[in-house]
């Protein structure tokens, strides 16, 4: 027990220490995180209605960047109903704020996602049998750079892994009692309603833990979620900004590209409107907005459908590899990086069937269902993803190295 202990807290250290060493102050604009924090300052309990202060979160947008992270946000009575924010998020920095107390409000959502980093990693870390295994992990998941930048990433963003960890947890232990999968529900439930991209590998958890467990737990357990999920006030967006734009991940004769200020652009040239991160909230703007963006991609869809599919394809296969990066290919100013991780992501899809890795092979690709027909899998999108390829790699190699030493018993 005592080295058990001891294992442990050197692995807390070790995580913290590479934490900080990528801490960049990354960030979501002032214009998309900050409402967010106006909306945890200023919340009841009584209603579960958001408001923000828009003069402040203004003020907030002219700081630099280490500053947004130490800044506190004022309670008042100057507010406007702002329907545009995932309710989890804003619930997750008010509990945030109660633990990390004198922390700015931007960094006291980082402290706890530090926590969740921490305690996943250690978490399966433990599940692991072998050395090497949990060394690959470590290296692999818990100190890679790529997972390290989300986790210093404060958005909601980082908490899709939640759902990929406890189906990663369920799939090593296989024997989970009503009870705790009761406590998943509620989970799941949460995670939801912070970041809906989750719901395919909740579904598909759900449906595995009826074949493989009990059909009458999963049914209560998917009962609850979906009781919950419906209890919560739903999210006043739509889904055709992202569409919209995500023609602009490959090549295109529409002269689209991969940027939201892509689909503000042109619903300018449309309509003469402007719209943009900062009045998107408001409900006229932002419905007939949605509906200019629905009518072209649906004339794109017609004209062009194996382009559609094209891009789909693309996506899926990435999502099994490290993920489209927007940066990189337009450093190098073409699409050799993506058809690297679109190779290599083919590449991984065969060896988990070759491996009969089935389970981690459907987690995978729910996990980035959601999104990933009409939106490449950038790193954010597809955080959720990389612990359960981590997962699929060891397999791999477990399944490799049992053949070699099958092969010399014989």
């Amino acid at each position: 027990m005592k080295k058990y202990i001891k294992t442990n807290l050197i692995l807390v250290v070790m995580i913290f220490t590479a934490l900080k060493l990528m801490d960049f102050n990354q960030t979501m604009s002032a214009y998309w995180i900050g409402p967010y924090l106006s909306a945890a300052t200023n919340f009841h309990w009584s209603e579960f209605t958001l408001y923000v202060n828009m003069d402040e979160i203004k003020e907030f947008a002219k700081l630099s960047t280490s500053e947004l992270f130490q800044y506190h946000f004022i309670k008042t009575d100057d507010l406007m109903l702002y329907n545009y924010l995932g309710k989890g998020l804003v619930l997750l920095i008010i509990l945030s704020k109660k633990i990390f107390f004198w922390q700015g409000d931007l960094q006291s959502l980082q402290s706890l996602q530090y926590v969740f980093h921490i305690f996943i990693s250690i978490t399966v870390f433990n599940l692991f049998q072998k050395r090497y295994q949990k060394i690959l992990f470590f290296i692999l998941y818990t100190i890679n750079p790529l997972i390290l930048w989300v986790a210093n990433f404060p958005f909601y963003y980082f908490w899709q892994v939640i759902p990929s960890t406890i189906f990663i947890y369920w799939y090593f232990k296989k024997d989970i009692k009503l009870p705790l999968l009761m406590v998943f529900s509620v989970i799941f439930a949460y995670i939801y309603i912070t970041r809906p991209t989750v719901l395919f590998l909740i579904i598909l958890f759900y449906i595995l833990f009826a074949f493989r467990n009990s059909i009458k737990s999963s049914l209560v357990g998917l009962g609850l979620f979906l009781l919950l999920i419906n209890l919560a006030p739903s999210l006043s967006i739509g889904p055709w900004h992202t569409m919209y734009v995500g023609v602009g991940a490959y090549s295109n004769p529409y002269n689209i590209k991969l940027s939201d200020n892509d689909g503000y652009k042109y619903y300018k040239e449309k309509t003469g409107k402007i719209v943009s991160s900062s009045n998107i909230m408001h409900d006229d703007i932002k419905d007939d907005y949605y509906k200019e963006l629905k009518i072209r991609l649906l004339e794109i869809t017609k004209e062009n459908p194996l382009m559609i599919v094209r891009n789909a394809m693309f996506n899926i296969a990435q999502s099994y590899s490290f993920g489209y990066s927007k940066s990189i290919n337009k450093k190098v100013g073409n699409y050799s990086i993506v058809y690297l991780s679109i190779f290599s992501g083919v590449v991984v899809m065969l060896l988990l069937l070759y491996t009969q890795q089935y389970l981690i092979f459907l987690a995978i690709g729910f996990a980035g269902g959601t999104f990933t027909l009409y939106y490449p899998p950038i790193l954010v999108y597809m955080y959720g993803n990389f612990i359960l390829l981590v997962i699929g790699f060891i397999g791999i190699v477990d399944f490799f190295i049992n053949k070699r030493h099958t092969n010399n018993a014989r």
